[in-house]
């Protein structure tokens, strides 16, 4: 019954996945970096209608390694979907909800998640495919650190070659990145730092560079000592251990 009505809404095909028709399965030509079609279900609730992922989004990226233990480490599931107006639930599952006379509108909210998470998803390869979530381990880590600190979120800086930048944090006016041990991570941070210290307005540029050396401890201290030159550089297992000492 869904189908009948939604095909004509949406433009694309749709497969009833329960007898009565109130579940179904709607078919786009959109993948996943690895060639996996994105999740698209709907379902008809009491006059509304649901779009949603049925929580193979999460088991996509957990299928491809990303440690999702709590809810910190889905941010970015959370941050995504609330940009494009949808929400990940506490079940585990991307969606939105909408009358049926709303239901194209609603479709593009959740559309529009699912492709920027896809696009998120392309970004991290050949990076460290957790990045985003490193970053809010760092901040937790920080916060613990130094509790009485202003901590400040992606603070701008400009370089010499005019381009802005955000790096991860303030830590009492102190400017400090999170970044994998991947040499193309460390690549990019390198690049970001050397134009911003060049800039003459920021001299006295000094910024902590927290590295993940959890994986690949031998990685992270080879290219800890690419980053020397420029930054002090912290394995993220010694500030975790410093945030444990002073608390």
């Amino acid at each position: 019954m869904i189908c009948d009505k939604l095909t004509n809404l949406l433009g694309y095909d749709c497969l009833p996945l329960s007898d009565s028709g109130q579940v179904a399965l709607v078919h786009t030509p959109f993948k996943f970096e690895d060639g996996a079609s994105l999740p698209v279900f709907i379902e008809f609730v009491n006059g509304q209608v649901r779009f949603f992922d049925d929580g193979a989004t999460l088991r996509h990226f957990m299928g491809r390694g990303v440690k999702i233990e709590n809810r910190k480490h889905t941010a970015f599931l959370t941050n995504i979907a609330n940009a494009h107006q949808a929400v990940f639930s506490e079940s585990g599952e991307i969606e939105t909800w909408a009358s049926m006379e709303s239901a194209p509108v609603a479709f593009s909210r959740f559309l529009s998640s699912m492709l920027a998470i896809a696009a998120w998803e392309k970004g991290q390869e050949g990076e460290d495919t957790d990045t985003s979530i490193f970053v809010q381990e760092v901040a937790i880590a920080l916060r613990a650190w130094k509790p009485t600190a202003d901590l400040t979120f992606e603070p701008p800086f400009e370089g010499i070659t005019k381009k802005s930048y955000k790096l991860d944090f303030l830590l009492d006016g102190r400017p400090v990145v999170a970044v994998g041990s991947h040499q193309n991570s460390v690549s990019s941070l390198l690049h970001k730092l050397v134009d911003i210290h060049n800039l003459p307005e920021n001299r006295g540029f000094d910024p902590l560079v927290v590295i993940d050396d959890r994986r690949d401890p031998e990685a992270a201290d080879k290219e800890s000592k690419v980053l020397q030159s420029l930054a002090t550089v912290m394995p993220f297992s010694s500030l975790e251990r410093q945030s444990r000492v002073e608390h």
